[in-house]
């Protein structure tokens, strides 16, 4: 009895061995530890950024369509009318149409305020008259060829135009003598316009004319291209 009571403890002893022997050789877990998954990735790359387009500065376009000017300047007359025909005011305003960026067309009025010289020395003002002594009044049309630059474009302008010459006061001695009379002129200049703001422009030009006759002024040689008119304007006006 004894010895199956040995017996049997060896075996429980055994058992036992071989149990905890079998919970040490467990195989170990293969899912990866949590912590290892919430820690982000650092050599990720990361997504391109895509470029930001680049604003071009912001230029103003000319207007295209019907304008307006109105303005004012200086006009004399050259040749043997120069030393007749004092330097004076001129005055105008004008209508255009921009047919195409570089084309335009233009109806304008101009006129003009003149003292007159008696053979070629300046009668002081007054001495004729009071006010002015050769008031002109015309029309002309012209067709401006325009760079298309940008706000500030250079021009070149020609055309045909008329005038209407009334002498308030006539020097009565000497031989230069003047007469109220009508006559046309090529007018032929240059110029710049510069678009202020998309509706404001101002125009600056200078021209010279030639005129067809010089009846109104009395004069002893054949006139001739060189006996014309010039004049230099500034206007300002709008576009629309």
């Amino acid at each position: 009895m004894k010895a199956f009571m040995r017996i049997a403890g060896c075996v429980a002893a055994v058992w036992g061995c071989a149990v905890g022997a079998q919970e040490d050789h467990r195989p170990a877990s293969t899912e990866p530890p949590t912590e290892d998954l919430a820690q982000p990735t650092e050599d990720l790359a990361q997504p391109a950024q895509a470029d930001t387009p680049r604003k071009e500065p912001h230029m103003e376009k000319p207007s295209m369509g019907f304008y307006a000017l109105v303005g004012g300047g200086v006009e004399g007359y050259a040749g043997q009318l120069s030393p007749r025909v004092g330097t004076g005011f001129t005055y105008g305003l004008s209508v255009g149409y921009f047919a195409l960026p570089y084309v335009a067309v233009e109806l304008g009025y101009n006129g003009s305020i003149n003292n007159l010289d008696q053979n070629g020395k300046m009668v002081p003002r007054g001495d004729l008259g009071s006010g002015p002594d050769l008031v002109r009044n015309g029309g002309q049309l012209l067709v401006l060829g325009v760079a298309p630059t940008g706000r500030l474009q250079p021009f070149v302008l020609t055309g045909i135009g008329f005038d209407r010459y009334t002498v308030r006061h006539e020097a009565v001695q000497g031989t230069a003598h003047f007469r109220d009379d009508t006559a046309g002129y090529i007018p032929a200049g240059v110029g710049l316009r510069f678009q202020l703001t998309p509706r404001l422009i101002a125009d600056a030009r200078v021209s010279y004319d030639f005129l067809f006759d010089q009846d109104f002024a009395s004069t002893r040689a054949t006139p001739n291209a060189l006996d014309g008119r010039y004049m230099g304007v500034l206007q300002i006006g709008g576009s629309y």
